[in-house]
């Protein structure tokens, strides 16, 4: 039924005709009656299309009816809040409405600065004008629906949140981010559709975005992710991702690990949901995606969820849900485990989401900074974007918002930061009046200083191959940062072309391990700890696996002594823990730990100190139950240097610990 309370508001407000009037004049209290029982007569209208039109009638009666009655009464307070409340309620279907419904409003309030039937609408123009970014009579409206006594304790709230705002966004709007975005290219951004929410590898070299027709977004159907590859700093024609992602339908926002070989994204319609949207994932083996499975109800519930943002290893998922209805919508967090199982979905605990709304969720490969999108947190007003930094103990620092002009009194949503901390990309919206999108261009800016992530990250890429054919392989590759133990990212190489990428972080030393079940173990070592920022640059790197043959040795080059010591280093067991784990796939393996030094110092000391730390080794290995029947160890001092000992870069090469198979 059209109701004759058009605006369902914080208030639950329905003119009461028995009140007193603001005004005495009598053809204008004539006028406001005649007009509300036009608006009695709308009740015995239902919505079917035939009544209608004559429901819309009445208000139009109504309203003419309450324009004479300000014509007798400038000043009459009811008569303008009826008529502010027939054109918001139309606003949507002509524009004009728009002004209208304010300037009603406002002459309302302007004529009874403290009337109590005033409350709703200076609460509304409080919201009208924070969300046309006019912060002076955003303060003004706010500082009056303070002044009534009656007011409620959720306005009360809410107004004092938009003073809050007004004072923020003047402060930051007196020192403005050095903040210069420009448009993609017209290959990305196609005049034809409007495109959102971009993605990229991180290596740069592939854009992920959603697109839809221009003339199919009142429906929003028809919306498709598409992909480019950059070549020479030249995209290419965005083609759509696959034939098994892309529906009839609509696929919504989507997310790409930093490999691009995982790629989880939102599916509306067209296929069996579980809610009204849920969360599907795709896996690219070689060039072709697999078909796309639903998360499930771990994940996915029976409402709408979409957003999704991945860790650069593709093992985190942050999306968005409104399944709590109190909170609207939050950012949830799943984590997947080594058999691919997901974790049930939780929403990110306080300082993140609030009690208002969460959106665009985007967590930087570095693995520790986390964007998001926010209306609950002090800003500009709308949606913000903010930054938060996932502490040691797991908890999340006070999030911080990015700035004008970065943030502005418009909605900012769709945002995405380079792994090198370089460059942002986001989508510049533009709306209709009533809410309808009619743009959307993909942009990217230089990230400014203030703003700089607390860590940047490179990536390390290249192929595992078999060391004698060159044949690509399917291994199981490990980062693992040497200051905690613990295992950053795990990720497999292509079983197609042997290709695998992982994401490194400045400032810190890692242990690369490879497994292959019958070929060796594979120990690689990067310490990024000393690198400056110039210096901090992607690594491709072939990984040569070679079988497992008797008498062939492998180096472990992440165990550590101190100076003349033979007891392990609290970061070696990592890679002690790795070798383990190489033993167990392979229990045919027997071997020797072969003890080495350089030639600085006595012989005799060298030999020893060599066995020792053998000894130290295997004595881990066995503790952590390898049995002794299939290790053995041996010192050889400095009689076997793997280089010359004529550089210390040399000495450091000879001073090793190998596995011998036997």
């Amino acid at each position: 039924m059209l109701r004759f309370c058009l605006i369902i508001s914080l208030f639950a407000y329905c003119n009461t005709f028995a009140q007193k009037y603001s005004t005495q004049n009598k053809a204008a209290i004539s006028y406001y009656e005649k007009a509300q029982n036009e608006l009695r007569r709308t009740l015995d209208y239902d919505l079917k299309p035939k009544q209608r039109q004559k429901a819309e009638n009445r208000y139009d009666e109504a309203a003419e009816y309450l324009e004479k009655a300000i014509r007798k009464d400038p000043k009459f307070v009811e008569a303008h809040l009826e008529l502010g409340r027939i054109y918001e309620a139309f606003r949507f279907q002509d524009p004009k409405y728009f002004e209208k419904y304010i300037y009603h409003y406002e002459q309302a309030v302007k004529s009874a600065p403290q009337n109590p039937k005033n409350m709703e609408a200076t609460w509304i123009l409080m919201k009208h004008y924070l969300a046309k970014g006019n912060y002076d009579k955003t303060q003004k409206f706010a500082e009056q629906l303070l002044q009534f006594t009656s007011i409620t304790e959720r306005l009360k709230q809410e107004a004092e949140f938009n003073l809050k705002i007004v004072a923020f966004a003047k402060e930051q709007m007196q020192k403005p981010l050095d903040f210069k975005p420009k448009a993609l290219p017209v290959i990305i951004n196609r005049k034809d559709y409007i495109q959102e929410f971009p993605s990229l590898t991180a290596d740069q070299e592939m854009l992920i975005f959603t697109a839809v027709p221009k003339n199919e977004i009142r429906k929003r159907t028809g919306e498709d992710i598409f992909v480019s590859y950059q070549k020479n700093g030249e995209w290419s024609e965005p083609q759509s991702i696959s034939p098994r992602i892309n529906s009839p339908a609509n696929e919504g926002t989507c997310a790409i690990s930093a490999d691009g070989k995982t790629l989880v994204f939102a599916s509306c319609q067209g296929r069996r949901n579980i809610g009204s949207c849920d969360l599907y994932i795709s896996e690219k083996i070689g060039e072709e995606w697999t078909e796309p499975v639903n998360l499930g109800v771990k994940v996915n519930s029976t409402e709408w969820d979409s957003q999704p943002s991945l860790s650069a290893d593709g093992k985190t998922l942050y999306f968005v849900s409104d399944r709590n209805k109190r909170n609207r919508n939050d950012i949830y967090v799943t984590y997947r485990n080594a058999q691919g199982e997901w974790s049930q979905a939780v929403p990110l605990p306080a300082p993140i989401n609030t009690p208002r709304d969460e959106f665009s969720p985007f967590i930087h490969p570095n693995g520790k900074t986390f964007f998001f999108a926010s209306d609950g947190h002090v800003g500009m007003g709308g949606l913000d974007l903010f930054s938060s930094e996932k502490q040691v103990d797991g908890s999340w620092s006070e999030p911080k918002n990015l700035g004008y002009p970065i943030n502005n009194y418009l909605d900012q949503v769709s945002f995405f930061v380079t792994a090198d901390g370089k460059k942002g990309y986001y989508a510049d919206r533009k709306f209709s009046p009533n809410g309808t999108e009619e743009s959307g261009m993909i942009m990217e800016f230089e990230i400014p200083a203030p703003v700089a992530l607390s860590t940047r990250t490179q990536y390390v890429k290249g192929k595992v191959l078999d060391e004698k054919t060159q044949t690509p392989l399917e291994a199981q590759i490990d980062l693992i940062n040497l200051a905690n133990g613990q295992k950053e990212s795990f990720t497999s190489s292509d079983k197609i072309d042997g290709s695998y990428l992982l994401v490194v972080n400045e400032r810190t030393e890692y242990a690369l391990e490879v497994h292959k079940n019958g070929y060796i173990f594979k120990s690689l070592r990067f310490d990024f700890s000393n690198k400056s920022i110039d210096d901090f640059k992607p690594l491709e790197l072939n990984i040569l696996l070679a079988p497992i043959e008797k008498g062939k040795s492998f180096v472990l080059n992440n165990i550590f002594f101190d100076t003349g010591k033979w007891e392990l280093r609290e970061k070696s067991k990592a890679e002690l823990d790795e070798l383990i784990l190489f033993m167990q796939e392979n229990p045919q393996v027997r071997g020797e730990i072969s003890g080495h030094t350089d030639n600085v110092g006595d012989k005799k000391n060298n030999q020893e100190l060599s066995l020792k730390r053998a000894k130290s080794v295997y004595d881990y290995l066995l503790q952590k139950g390898i049995e002794p029947n299939r290790l053995t160890f041996k010192g050889y001092g400095d009689s076997q240097p793997a280089a010359p000992n004529d550089t210390e870069e040399n000495r450091q090469k000879n001073r090793r610990i190998e596995f011998k198979f036997l």
